[in-house]
């Protein structure tokens, strides 16, 4: 069964926010408000996972999201679309950045939907790789699959 990545569910942030990763990835050391997994034994291909959570005012939940919608559609019009199953909004980017002289890329996600009855959430997915460009690009495409679009 060579090739067939087997898959746990995750469930943090008190049940609030679930997701898939590999079955042999570990949970790396998190601070507070975030947590971090990764595959055994790497130094690249770190997994990072928060959870914003937005009081609305006299706002209404799906006021909020649409005009979070838009926003990020302004920012980055190919990339931001709705899930149609689930209704997520959903915003992907990539970053190029440096590090004490490593090069690193960045990707993200972000995934906001309502929370009934006065929330919306946002869960903000980031994925840190050395080398641009690795074979850990290939894991990057597959994260994005396991993700609900």
């Amino acid at each position: 069964m060579e090739g067939i990545i087997r898959l746990d569910r995750v469930s943090i942030f008190r049940d609030q926010l679930s997701f898939l990763i590999p079955r042999d990835w570990v949970e790396g050391e998190s601070e507070e408000g975030y947590y971090l997994y990764h595959a055994p034994n790497t130094d690249s291909g770190w997994l990072r996972v928060s959870l914003l959570t937005r009081e609305l005012g006299k706002e209404t939940p799906a006021d909020r999201l649409h005009r979070l919608h838009l926003k990020w559609r302004s920012e980055d019009e190919d990339h931001v679309f709705i899930e149609e199953r689930t209704n997520n909004v959903i915003r992907v980017r990539e970053k190029d950045t440096e590090q004490d002289g490593e090069l690193l890329r960045l990707y993200y996600w972000y995934v906001a939907n309502l929370v009934e009855p006065n929330l919306v959430q946002e869960a903000i997915f980031s994925f840190t790789v050395f080398e641009p460009g690795s074979t850990i690009r290939k894991r990057w495409t597959w994260l994005k699959s396991l993700v609900s679009w």
